[in-house]
């Protein structure tokens, strides 16, 4: 049988990006199930795979050739610049039907403000290189599939920014992706956005003017949504019951219990792309970069789940 290939990004060179492809590309785990083309700085890739002596059938993509020390454990202007061209290459590779779907490790926000991209992250650069328009944030973690309907943003923004239309938009693609997966219409929780969800305006009417509306929206659509309850109320009856997708407003709603169930399974996967994107649930850890102790296992899991 021929594995698909899977193009698979370093990340921010000075942070864990280069280990922990390098471990898991490595791994008998992906080796198993699929054929990883690692795509990355010339320089860089050297140093942490060897690749004249490399024996895993492992396949080298160079999107760039910086020639210059990078600072480990630092954001930086070549970092981002390193990041961002490993990115625009495998989006390339897939777009040409040269990889089956892409995997990316962790980028740093700073590193790429730094190299002069606007975005805050893979997702928003990713939908501009495909020119995509509908698309959204899924993080999966074993059997839970969840979803967050604004991604990057201060705390004190989400409430202006929250609407109707990105609510509906946001969990009927969700939920879709869902469907094909699990082969049935999903069962969704919707969670408020402030405590005791609102409290009947009490504490703000989020819920009344925009969540409400938009979960009537999508019942009228025949979506099976159960909600609206405040999001600690959710969780707690997402992980009783058997939901399919839980869908919440902002970032940490989604985050924060995630990384208490099981942060090594956290698989990002970026829904509504012509192809496959994942990327392990974490961030750049620059405080261990260059260490070799960098936990692999949700790159792995990032690379499992692109191949399934």
């Amino acid at each position: 049988m021929v594995k698909p290939k899977v193009a698979i990004t370093i990340g921010d060179p000075a942070g864990i990006g280069p280990e922990i492809v390098y471990r898991a590309t490595n791994s008998l785990k992906v080796q198993r199930v699929c054929s990883p083309v690692v795509v990355g700085d010339k320089n860089v890739i050297s140093k942490y795979f060897n690749i004249y002596k490399n024996s895993n059938n492992i396949e080298f993509v160079f999107s760039s050739d910086y020639n210059k020390n990078i600072k480990i454990g630092k954001p930086s202007k070549i970092s981002g610049l390193i990041a961002c061209a490993a990115i625009r290459q495998a989006v390339k590779m897939c777009m040409l039907k040269q990889t089956k779907s892409m995997v990316s490790a962790p980028v740093s926000k700073e590193s790429f403000k730094f190299a002069g991209l606007k975005h805050s992250g893979h997702t928003e650069f990713l939908a501009e290189l495909t020119k995509t328009k509908n698309y959204c944030m899924m993080m999966i973690c074993d059997n839970i599939n969840s979803v967050m309907i604004t991604r990057h943003l201060p705390i004190s923004k989400i409430s202006s920014i929250l609407t109707k239309k990105d609510i509906v938009s946001t969990t009927k693609l969700s939920a879709d992706f869902i469907k094909q997966i699990l082969k049935k219409n999903p069962k969704i929780m919707m969670c408020a956005l402030n405590p005791h969800a609102g409290d009947n305006g009490i504490l703000g009417n989020d819920e009344k003017e925009t969540i409400i509306p938009a979960i009537k929206h999508l019942k009228k659509e025949n979506y099976n949504i159960v909600g609206l309850y405040p999001v600690d109320v959710a969780w707690q009856k997402f992980l009783q019951n058997k939901y399919d997708l839980i869908v919440a407003m902002y970032h940490d709603q989604i985050m924060l219990p995630l990384k208490i169930l099981n942060p090594k399974k956290i698989v990002n996967v970026t829904v509504g792309l012509p192809f496959i994107r994942t990327s392990p649930g974490h961030g750049t850890a620059f405080d261990i970069a260059g260490k070799n102790i960098a936990d692999f296992s949700s790159m792995e899991e990032a690379i499992v789940y692109a191949v399934k």
